[in-house]
């Protein structure tokens, strides 16, 4: 057995033991925050334990992989976004995600854990794109030309900077995704940014998320409802 097999075997077993150990503190000891986080280091635990050998081929060739990325946006027509992903190390973190997020699906037990790297994924995005400022027809070549991944970073570029969002793109991920997460995605930014759609366009926005199905009990449908709920007249400005 070699010794990366042993590591393995041994982080997962204090994975198991730290779940064991948060949920026998919640009952015995009475402490709700120590228990949640004993059991969120059984879950890191757990997931590092599963993904090791990915994520340390990755290491070998991540310069190559990450530059990939890269030349993938850029062929979508958007360099300067290319060169912010590349600079940023935000095309880096996309690809360690993408293989992460491949490993735990159809782990139904850590679907918790892929929401929110799927989240941290976003919020990087939008991060970089408050700080850097990406032509609006950058983030629209990406969205339209780009990989699953890169289309889900075009919109946490468009939540970063509400300049770039684009109705019509956010109706299409919504409608016709790539995967989940993108839906799930446009859906958080459509919310976010309702404020800035005009009537016609949160109708238009309502109008199609009330025609698509999402699964029940998710957090899209939840999501989705909630929009439907919103107000289609603007706030007027107070006088």
């Amino acid at each position: 057995m070699s010794s990366q097999v042993l590591v393995r075997f041994g982080i997962a077993a204090v994975g198991v033991l730290a779940l064991i150990a948060g949920g026998v503190g919640s009952f015995v000891l009475g402490s709700d925050a120590a228990a949640v986080a004993v059991l969120a280091a059984g879950t890191a635990l757990l997931i590092v334990s599963v993904v090791l050998p990915r994520l340390t081929e990755l290491d070998v060739r991540t310069d190559g992989v990450s530059l990939k990325l890269t030349q993938e946006a850029a062929a979508t027509g958007a360099p300067i976004a290319a060169a912010v992903m590349e600079n940023s190390g935000l095309s880096r973190f996309a690809i360690a995600y993408e293989i992460v997020h491949a490993e735990l699906r159809g782990t139904p037990e850590l679907d918790h854990a892929r929401v929110h790297l799927q989240d941290v994924l976003v919020e990087r995005a939008r991060a970089m794109a408050f700080g850097s400022k990406i032509p609006a027809a950058e983030v629209r070549a990406i969205f339209l030309e780009g990989s699953p991944v890169l289309r889900t970073l075009a919109i946490g570029f468009m939540k970063g900077d509400p300049s770039t969002a684009d109705v019509a793109l956010l109706a299409s991920a919504v409608t016709a995704p790539a995967s989940a997460n993108e839906q799930l995605q446009a859906l958080a930014a459509i919310e976010q940014l309702w404020s800035r759609w005009s009537r016609d366009e949160r109708q238009f926005l309502q109008s199609r998320i009330r025609s698509t199905d999402f699964p029940p009990g998710t957090g899209r449908s939840a999501r989705a409802a909630g929009i439907l709920d919103l107000p289609v007249e603007p706030r007027l400005p107070r006088t």
